[in-house]
C-alpha cells in the first residue's frame, strides 16, 4: 500500500502544471518575417543628430537628411543626402553632399549587393545590404592599401510613415561617429 501511496504522491507532482510546464518544449519567439524591397521605396526627410563624434556637442549636431528609395532593374537604388535651409530662400533646402548606391538583386531576396562595386583594397568603399524584418541595413567596407578599414553601418527601419535612422562609423574598431533620427515619409 505504501508504493501506492508513494506512486500517487509521485503522479500528483509529476503533473502538476508547473512540472508539466518544465517538461513543454520551449515557446519560440514568432520568426521574423521580412518585408519586400518595396516596403522601403519613397522619399523620407527629417532631423537627424550627431550623438557621438565629429560635430556631437556644435550647432551642427542636428541637421535634415533626406533618404530617396526607389526601384532600378530587380534592385534598387537609394540616395540619402544632407540638407541645409537656403539662405536666399529660407523656404527652401538645398543639398549640401549625397551619396548615390544602386544595388542589385542576388538569389536571396532579402540580401543586395552593390551594383559595379569597386575592387577591395583601392580605399573605396564596397556596400551590400540586408533586410531584416522591417529595417533595411546597409553597411560599407573601406579597406586601404595599407591594411587600415572604414566600416559604415546604417539602419533605416521604416514603421507607417516614419523612418527611424541610426548610422555608425567606425575606423580600424574604433567609433567615430553615431547618428540617429526619424525621417517622415514625403509624397513623391
Amino acid at each position: 500500500m505504501k508504493w501506492i501511496a508513494a506512486a500517487v504522491a509521485a503522479a500528483l507532482v509529476t503533473f502538476t502544471p508547473a512540472a508539466l510546464a518544465q517538461d513543454a518544449p520551449a515557446e519560440t519567439a514568432p520568426a521574423k518575417v521580412n518585408q519586400p524591397i518595396t516596403y522601403f521605396f519613397g522619399i523620407f526627410e527629417g532631423t537627424t543628430k550627431v550623438i557621438q563624434g565629429a560635430g556631437a556637442d556644435t550647432e551642427a549636431a542636428g541637421r535634415m537628411s533626406r533618404v530617396v528609395t526607389e526601384a532600378s532593374g530587380k534592385g534598387f537604388m537609394i540616395t540619402w543626402s544632407t540638407l541645409y535651409i537656403d539662405e536666399e530662400n529660407p523656404s527652401a533646402l538645398k543639398i549640401k553632399d549625397s551619396t548615390e548606391i544602386k544595388f542589385d538583386a542576388t538569389e536571396n531576396p532579402a540580401l543586395f549587393k552593390q551594383a559595379n562595386a569597386p575592387a577591395m583594397w583601392t580605399g573605396k568603399p564596397v556596400y551590400w545590404a540586408r533586410i531584416d524584418g522591417d529595417t533595411l541595413n546597409i553597411s560599407a567596407i573601406v579597406l586601404d592599401a595599407d591594411g587600415t578599414y572604414d566600416i559604415t553601418h546604417y539602419a533605416r527601419t521604416v514603421q507607417g510613415d516614419a523612418q527611424r535612422v541610426e548610422f555608425t562609423r567606425f575606423k580600424d574598431g574604433q567609433l567615430q561617429r553615431q547618428v540617429t533620427g526619424t525621417l517622415e515619409r514625403k509624397a513623391e
